[in-house]
């Protein structure tokens, strides 16, 4: 006989919790009871371990053979030997779990995590002891909580019960309830859909739209009712109860045209709704249960049709990511190579490449807004690495989230082999992407400002003799370019720090200074003796036309200069070259005026530092900074592994 095979959804709440299969018959997920309770399937999160019971126990299954259930029992079962055997009552797993503690049983101590992954193997052994074979094809936990802590411990259930990759998966109630909601038939869903979860905190509500046009996105708008209605507010008031939902419905409704509403959460158990029931049903189709959470987690694990009208949306909840983030190869084209795409929920995202370092110790990353195709820049550096040739550093640059917005990247030093061993060195660069969001914002508020206070001063474009309608079109580039020099570079500890190395600073800073000014100087009285040239050239008129046009070019020379002391040593070229055309006499003048700027210049200017990171003149060297390896093209990005 073969074995079953079993398509299961979990969900794990904070009291209770509950398991649903796939039922090959009905084509249908059933929700799971406990033979101890066959009248619910809320499944208790209390555990109770009796040392009798683990001498007696005969053993268990080969899918758990890899943790030890021996003495243990949850749920219902546990509930009713408490007043029965003599042993130890574990309750309150779940927030024990969100608070880190440790749990001690018959005198050993647990961590609140294992013993949370124990009971929800012990839920479903209490399932599964009806099959005489069974194979888990896939395993989708909902979570109440998509607390750090929580999603660390559930993933332990993976690893506990040896599921690949494949075979397992973490949602949120939200998701795993889009899930059961795009289940049902398509009328249900012709206009926006509502959901009202009202648990032991109190009511939430979503609200899910939906677009018809390309781009196709599920928005799902949450509001909090805590405050206004909560279990502790009214107890068994229920008129009170109903009279209070009928008015937070009515508020909800007539935003929107709502085609259907879901009503889950324990508040809902009881028969109370009579005014809140007439307003619902006012031209909408309402459904009521305890486990659509549990179910929708089921057709997430099934897949295909049940997740396929699902899957053509892109989902914004509060839980998803909508950031894509990749490095710019500093090529010629500027090639974004991602790391980890948005789209999915942030315990589901995460990436990784590999990269080998060129001429450069610099990273830029790039975070690219899905929605708005918005892009922000920030750069790190990385110091305490050894000299080694090009294309010897090899690097590890990874993703990880903790939040939908937060979250950290991961550089390690791989080294290249035996021939340059790997320093084992991490860098942590730490971002927030509503904060680089708001640092952006800041920079264009600031540069339009700027640009503002200059129209007032009449420092326009057209008086400046600018194209504006070039300088538009340059502009992303021309910002592109210079956030790798002026981004502030965040470095974050290593295993073992290394200050980065200082470059003696010139101590001539008022020598330097000073030759700038004879430097313009010289210009001005190169261009003196051009005016006074020009004027005794006037009863020649065979040289009049070539005089005038290399006074023009001297004169642009000058005003490079005297904009940018950085490229004196290309206007020099300029006016060797101007001066070769000129009169015999005038050809002698700039001789005497390029021998002396070449005088002024200081002699260690030719020399460029290409191991000075903090040097902004040595960026434009390092353009082409990266190289992927050929066997990681194509597969930089495994999302959940």
């Amino acid at each position: 006989m073969s074995d079953t095979q079993l398509y299961l959804g979990l969900d794990l709440g904070p009291e209770y919790a509950q398991l649903s299969y796939y039922n090959v018959d009905t084509r249908e997920p059933e929700s799971v009871y406990h033979k101890e309770a066959r009248d619910t399937y809320m499944l208790p999160n209390i555990m109770f371990y009796s040392a009798y019971n683990k001498k007696t126990d005969d053993g268990q299954s080969e899918a758990y053979k890899f943790i030890d259930l021996a003495g243990w029992c949850a749920g219902a079962k546990a509930s009713a030997c408490r007043f029965e055997e003599n042993g130890t009552v574990v309750d309150q797993v779940y927030e024990r779990t969100l608070r880190n503690e440790n749990i001690e049983v018959a005198g050993r101590n647990y961590k609140a995590g294992d013993l949370l992954v124990k009971m929800m193997i012990l839920h479903i052994r209490q399932f599964t002891e009806q099959f005489e074979g069974f194979v888990i094809k896939k395993l989708t936990v909902t979570v109440a909580d998509t607390d750090p802590r929580i999603i660390a411990a559930v993933r332990g259930l993976k690893s506990a019960l040896r599921l690949t990759h494949d075979q397992f998966n973490i949602v949120s109630h939200l998701d795993s309830g889009l899930c059961y909601i795009f289940a049902q038939p398509e009328p249900l869903r012709n206009n926006s859909v509502g959901l009202f979860d009202f648990g032991r905190s109190g009511l939430d509500f979503y609200r899910i739209d939906m677009t018809r046009k390309y781009p196709l996105i599920v928005t799902v708008e949450h509001v909090n009712f805590h405050d206004r209605m909560n279990m502790k507010r009214f107890g068994k008031y229920h008129e009170d109860m109903d009279e209070a939902f009928a008015d937070i419905v009515k508020e909800c409704m007539s935003q929107v045209f709502i085609s259907s509403v879901f009503l889950t959460g324990i508040g809902f158990a009881d028969n109370w709704m009579k005014q809140s029931a007439a307003v619902l049903c006012q031209g909408r189709r309402v459904f009521v249960g305890q486990n659509i959470y549990t179910k929708g987690a089921c057709y997430r694990s099934l897949g295909g049709v049940y997740t396929e009208a699902l899957s053509r949306y892109f989902i914004d909840t509060e839980q998803t990511v909508k950031t894509n983030i990749g490095i710019n190869l500093m090529d010629e084209k500027k090639t974004f190579w991602p790391i980890a795409y948005g789209g999915l929920e942030w315990f589901n995202t995460r990436g990784s490449i590999e990269v080998f370092l060129d001429n450069t110790r610099r990273i830029q990353i790039v975070y690219q807004d899905i929605l708005t195709e918005e892009e922000w820049r920030e750069t790190v550096e990385i110091y305490g690495l050894p000299a080694r040739p090009k294309k010897t550093t090899k690097l590890s640059i990874s993703v990880e989230y903790y939040g939908a917005d937060k979250g950290a990247i991961v550089i390690r030093d791989l080294g290249f082999g035996s021939l340059y061993p790997t320093t084992n060195k991490i860098y942590r660069k730490e971002f927030d992407i509503e904060a680089i969001r708001r640092k952006h914002a800041e920079k264009l508020e600031a540069a339009r400002r700027e640009e503002e206070l200059r129209i007032r001063m009449g420092d326009t474009e057209e008086l400046r003799g600018e194209d504006p309608a070039v300088e538009h079109g340059n502009a992303k580039t021309v910002e592109a370019e210079q956030e790798v020099h002026e981004e502030p570079v965040v470095y974050y500890g290593t295993a073992s720090p290394v200050e980065p190395e200082t470059v003696e600073e010139p101590d001539d800073f008022g020598t330097e200074a000073e030759d700038v000014v004879e430097e313009i100087d010289d210009d001005a009285a190169d261009m003196t003796e051009a005016e006074e040239l020009e004027d005794d050239a006037v009863s020649d008129p065979e040289n009049i036309s070539d005089e005038i046009d290399d006074d023009e070019t001297e004169s642009v020379d000058a005003a490079y200069e005297v904009d940018d002391d950085e490229t004196e040593s290309v206007d020099v070229a300029y006016e060797v070259d101007d001066d070769e055309s000129e009169s015999d006499d005038i050809t002698d003048d700039a001789d005497d005026s390029e021998t002396e700027i070449d005088e002024s210049e200081p002699d260690d200017e030719e020399t460029i530092d290409e191991e000075d990171l903090d040097d902004e003149d040595s960026d434009e060297y390092e353009q082409s900074a990266f190289s992927i390896p050929s066997y990681l093209r194509g597969q930089h990005f495994d999302p959940g592994e």
